[in-house]
């Protein structure tokens, strides 16, 4: 097989710094465009921006016939790779080219990736799932940029109030995500900044909060509790889950996922890519539960936080099987020195489980803020 034919494409073209590193992107799915328009944004979510430098790397989205990839991929493995945490596919080398197998753990549809010297190449079908490698691996990749350069990365949702960072921290299915957007909406002068995973960066004697542009997702049952009853109407690119999804139920797997610009879009928020931190929620979201909204105990926050907390040496996605380009490591600060720094900043835990009880701590929230300052 000449993989030099994997090594051009013509299409929609961009130039992107992920981080400081300049990659070129070429795909000829209009959805795979589309999808990375709305993931990344705006500029500046997880610090990738467009660029006009000549590439270091190129990212190549083709679309081949199911056929084809099961051609391409018609060899003895020579070995497996860890695509994410405890999932490992097979893959092979020649010709100079290492060729991994993508899978994604909820599909049979079958992928591939070629990996040279200075260029990734996506071989996958026409579908929505193909459609969403191209925005996965431009993430993977800035975000093992991010880690090498010393950013602490928060298991966190995160909101903005005048012009500054609040993470909402907890465990999965404390609330994060619900917390986040509902006061995004409900405060003046907020935003919404991501979803599940921030990376902080130390300047001088602020810690910077940069999103990355994992989708929002929720079920029912969060919107239950923000009010939010018109989503039938949404016309969102992962759809609506089906009548046969567990997303009615309050803790249910299946979940409606929001791309950036969606969530902008449906829940009429401003979405804010960075933000100088000013503060940290630990959340609750129990509909059984009595309304709580009281500074949190430091031994309460230094456990939640050591839970969530993603060192440099914590795997995130598996092995650097897309080997990212690394010329220099720093270390991210540590857990110790972070709740130092907090111990500066309001700190709050709280409970809800009503649009009511968070139109209160709404309130609460923003008397906080006030008498902190």
């Amino acid at each position: 097989m000449d993989f030099n034919e994997f090594t051009v494409l013509r299409g929609v073209t961009r130039r992107l710094r992920l981080r400081d590193l300049p990659v070129e992107v070429v795909t000829a799915s209009a959805g795979a465009a589309a999808l990375l328009d709305e993931t990344f944004y705006p500029p500046g979510m997880l610090n990738v921006r467009e660029t006009s430098v000549e590439p270091e790397l190129t990212v190549l989205d083709h679309i081949r016939t199911p056929a084809e990839i099961a051609a391409l991929l018609d060899r003895e493995p020579t070995g497996t790779y860890e695509l994410t945490r405890g999932f490992r596919q097979p893959c092979y080398e020649v010709d100079g080219h290492t060729v991994f197998t993508l899978r994604d753990e909820n599909s049979d549809e079958v992928a591939a990736v070629i990996r040279g010297e200075r260029t990734i190449a996506v071989v996958r079908p026409d579908s929505g799932l193909g459609d969403r490698w191209l925005t996965r691996i431009l993430r993977d990749t800035a975000t093992r940029r991010a880690k090498a350069a010393g950013s602490l990365v928060m298991h966190s949702s995160a909101f903005v109030h005048d012009g500054r960072a609040y993470l909402v921290i907890g465990d999965s299915g404390a609330g994060k995500s619900t917390t986040a957007i509902a006061l995004a909406r409900l405060l003046p002068n907020a935003g919404w900044m991501g979803n599940d995973r921030m990376h902080l960066d130390v300047i001088g004697d602020q810690y910077r909060v940069t999103a990355c542009p994992l989708p929002l997702a929720v079920n029912k049952g969060s919107l239950d509790v923000m009010g939010i009853t018109d989503f039938a109407g949404w016309d969102v690119r992962a759809g609506i889950p089906g009548p046969e999804s567990d997303w009615d139920q309050f803790h249910g797997e299946d979940k409606l996922k929001l791309s950036s610009r969606e969530v902008g879009r449906y829940l009429e928020v401003d979405v804010v890519a960075e933000s100088v931190l000013a503060g940290v929620l630990l959340p609750r979201v129990d509909r059984e539960a009595d309304y709580v909204c009281e500074a949190a105990k430091p031994d309460h926050v230094a456990e939640v936080l050591e839970r969530n907390c993603f060192s440099l040496d914590d795997n995130l996605y598996g092995e650097d099987w897309l080997r990212v380009p690394v010329t220099t490591r720093a270390a991210p600060p540590s857990l110790d020195d972070f709740l130092d720094h907090i111990a500066r900043l309001p700190v709050l835990r709280c409970s809800v489980g009503s649009a009511a009880d968070l139109a209160t701590l709404a309130t609460d929230f923003q008397h906080a803020v006030r008498a902190d300052n």
